[in-house]
């Protein structure tokens, strides 16, 4: 019989997740915070996709900020989602100081 802990630990797992087993979703649970505000899904190839959310608007793209990314790997679409995720907080900051001159001393 296991312990409530124990079952509360496992929970989100699947089957066979974790030591020994298939790490396959484990990882995924490792790396949610590097895929927050995005759309996951794998491809019919086996391939792994995402979307940014919000939807990125016409500026955001134009500065770079890309409407879908693709991987081979979790990990790798980790990388390119957290890269991201940094671009638009990049123009989000730009678009907010840019009219904002310096201060010049006298």
């Amino acid at each position: 019989m296991t312990s409530r802990n124990e079952d509360q630990g496992r929970a989100g797992q699947e089957p066979g997740a974790g030591a020994g087993g298939s790490t396959g979703y484990a990882l995924l649970n490792d790396l949610r915070g590097a895929f927050r505000r995005f759309y996951v899904w794998r491809d019919a190839q086996g391939g792994w996709r995402a979307r940014p959310l919000p939807k990125p608007t016409i500026d955001e793209i134009a500065f770079g900020v890309l409407p879908e990314l693709a991987a081979e790997t979790p990990l790798e679409l980790a990388f390119v989602c957290t890269w991201q995720r940094s671009r638009r907080n990049v123009h989000r900051y730009l678009q907010k100081y840019a009219l904002e001159r310096p201060c010049r001393g006298s």
